[in-house]
């Protein structure tokens, strides 16, 4: 992700959404908030967890993490294996959103690979930030029930998480 951050932006994008995220929900009761990261090395990186006081301090120090965590990782990608344990630890009902900028082609990751994002259990959905040519978007038209997105632009996020939380709170 960092190596690629030149190139698109996708490291900022992921930063906007995680404080977007923690911004519009840190005094909302009705809501558990638990940001994970993935890299290269693992698929289960905890970097905020319900009974975290998410004050700006707080909000600082998990995207000075998730920077660090790009710069200093092992190349790979865990996106699938990050998929898998969220759908997998989350409650029924649930919604999970997976941030990536997956690399699809070279690691090889497919729809099949996806499956995951398909549970009846929770509302999981995969946004892609970032994408060689045109890979995410092909693996977008394959994945069923609008449960992937591509995001290129930060003006695009707020729309694309209200649409996932509302969708959601719906269903």
């Amino acid at each position: 992700m960092y190596r690629f951050n030149s190139y698109d932006g996708r490291l900022e994008r992921l930063l906007e959404a995680t404080l977007m995220m923690m911004e519009c929900l840190r005094d909302d009761k009705r809501f558990k908030l638990f940001i994970t990261g993935h890299n290269g090395s693992s698929a289960k990186l905890p970097l905020v967890k319900p009974a975290m006081k998410l004050d700006e301090n707080t909000q600082l120090k998990v995207l000075e993490c998730m920077v660090a965590n790009t710069q200093y990782t092992y190349a790979g990608d865990n996106t699938v294996g990050a998929i898998e344990m969220a759908v997998e630890e989350a409650e029924k009902d649930d919604l999970v959103i997976v941030i990536s900028d997956a690399n699809l082609d070279r690691y090889r990751i497919t729809v099949q690979d996806l499956a995951p994002l398909q549970s009846l259990k929770v509302h999981a959905h995969l946004i892609f930030i970032g994408s060689l040519g045109d890979e995410a978007d092909e693996l977008v038209r394959g994945i069923p029930n609008e449960r992937a997105q591509v995001c290129q632009s930060s003006a695009e996020l707020p729309l694309i998480i209200k649409k996932l939380v509302t969708n959601a709170l719906r269903q």
